[in-house]
């Protein structure tokens, strides 16, 4: 069942990780720590390794990253310092990305800089204008969930996929737990578009979602997208933004539930504390894992430390440094 699991990594020169290893992720992993530690880079790395079946759909994973934080002109800013060879490594999976600036140290024809991607056996080979051509079709990453609110288009084609698996009741009885007047979610089709309404106990038609707060809106990208990733990875960033704290032993009982049943591995990210006990107390059976970031004072690099459910509780309960403030 968990054969495909990420069990431990290796980075060295990706974004702001000169070298960072960790061995012993779980099925639910969330990730803590101050700001400016690198969480988002982690979860990105590891993302670019899992989803990267050979090195031309790692390209595209590599604009599908730059995209989501960068406008239309792109900088090449995932390289650590001035480095200019990326090494990802996974207990699956090999992945190197290498900048040649200057070609004509490799006793090249070309003067163009150029990038060479390599996936285990499978290498790629393009000049600097190639991969940053602005006509590649970047389609939306259903398995990465951004810190910013999801749009409802974006939801729509998520809880398409989900019915695909034939998982609608689950979604709808997910949400009863979340707010007991809703009964379920309905998909209307107009004009080849599908808009996502939701059928409530005190009302006779249903209401846009888009009219709902970002809770609930985040609450259904969050489900959809675990069983969209049925048999590999989910990443989450920011996990708690939009969500009441409240809510979120909800939020992580479905979670551990969803991603045992889909086969799915959560890497989550968040700067709660809330959001961080929920967590531990909903991590009953040992499927969670919480990781620190945290930057060295000596060396200045980032490194990672685990705690286990008893530690984690008592560095709760003692303020102990476990989350970004």
């Amino acid at each position: 069942m968990e054969n495909h699991f990420v069990k431990n990594i290796s980075f060295e020169n990706f974004k702001c990780f000169k070298k960072l290893e960790f061995d012993g992720f779980k099925r639910v992993n969330l990730i803590g720590g101050q700001n400016n530690v690198g969480k988002t880079s982690f979860m990105e790395g590891v993302n670019l390794s899992v989803y990267s079946e050979d090195a031309l759909k790692l390209h595209t994973n590599i604009r599908q990253m730059i995209k989501s934080r960068q406008n239309d002109d792109i900088d090449i800013d995932f390289f650590y310092n001035d480095e200019n060879v990326i090494n990802i490594k996974t207990n699956n999976k090999n992945v190197k990305i290498i900048y040649i600036k200057d070609p004509s140290k490799e006793n090249r024809m070309i003067t163009t800089p150029y990038f060479n991607l390599i996936v285990g056996y499978s290498e790629f080979e393009l000049d600097i204008y190639d991969f940053c051509n602005d006509k590649i079709i970047i389609k939306d990453d259903y398995h990465f969930i951004h810190s910013f609110k999801a749009d409802e288009e974006y939801i729509a084609s998520l809880y398409g996929q989900l019915t695909n698996l034939g998982k609608e009741d689950y979604i709808d009885n997910s949400l009863k737990i979340f707010d007991e007047n809703i009964i379920g979610i309905r998909q209307i089709f107009n004009n080849n578009k599908v808009t996502l309404k939701l059928k409530l106990k005190y009302r006779e038609k249903p209401v846009l979602l888009s009219s709902f707060g970002e809770g609930i809106n985040r609450y259904i990208a969050i489900i959809c997208a675990i069983w969209s990733s049925k048999d590999g990875y989910l990443f989450i960033d920011e996990i708690e933004n939009g969500i009441h704290y409240t809510n979120y032993p909800k939020l992580w009982k479905l979670i551990f539930e969803i991603s045992n049943e889909a086969n799915c591995q959560v890497f989550a990210a968040t700067h709660s504390k809330e959001c961080i006990e929920a967590f531990n107390k909903e991590n009953k059976d040992n499927d969670g894992l919480y990781l620190e970031f945290y930057r060295n004072q000596k060396t200045g690099l980032i490194n990672i430390k685990d705690r286990d459910n008893e530690q984690l509780e008592y560095a709760l309960l003692n303020n102990g440094e476990f989350r970004g403030e």
